[in-house]
């Protein structure tokens, strides 16, 4: 299991909602300009959590959490149990993985200044959380979410 950010702000939009709605995660970028994050998302697997985050370059030692989810269905998984139909697999937007969202409030992170440098992987699109800080902070959340239910 690992812990992965991503955005879900799409030029200004925000597409939590949907997420939460259809229990997916969608990268939102056309594949042209980003078969770097397609690479990286199709590697997610069941059981993997995902958490949506917005950070601004003002104070990027805050992260807000807009929710946090559990993969319940791969890319392959979704692709062999047919769940992109007839759906032209080009398309972008159409590409997703299940997510159960368990968590679909807003809370923020403040790393300490003591928790180490916070790079440019904060405002980046999808990326693998490492901090230990920051990884504790969302089991934390997700498993206090998944007591109430």
């Amino acid at each position: 299991m690992a812990i992965f950010g991503a955005g879900s702000n799409w030029g200004g939009t925000e597409v939590k909602g949907e997420f939460f709605e259809n229990n997916k995660f969608v990268l939102g970028w056309n594949e042209d300009n980003s078969k770097d994050l397609y690479e990286a998302v199709s590697q997610l697997k069941v059981g993997d959590i995902i958490y949506l985050k917005s950070v601004s370059p003002r104070y990027i030692r805050n992260i807000e959490v807009k929710g946090i989810g559990i993969v319940t269905k791969s890319f392959i998984q979704c692709l062999q149990s047919g769940e992109y139909g007839a759906v032209d697999i080009s398309d972008w937007n159409a590409l997703f993985i299940k997510v159960k969202w368990v968590k679909q409030t807003s809370f923020v992170i403040e790393v300490p200044e003591d928790e180490g440098k916070l790079t440019n992987v904060r405002p980046a699109t999808f990326y693998e959380e490492y901090l230990p800080y920051v990884q504790e902070k969302i089991v934390n959340e997700l498993t206090s979410s998944l007591a109430r239910v």
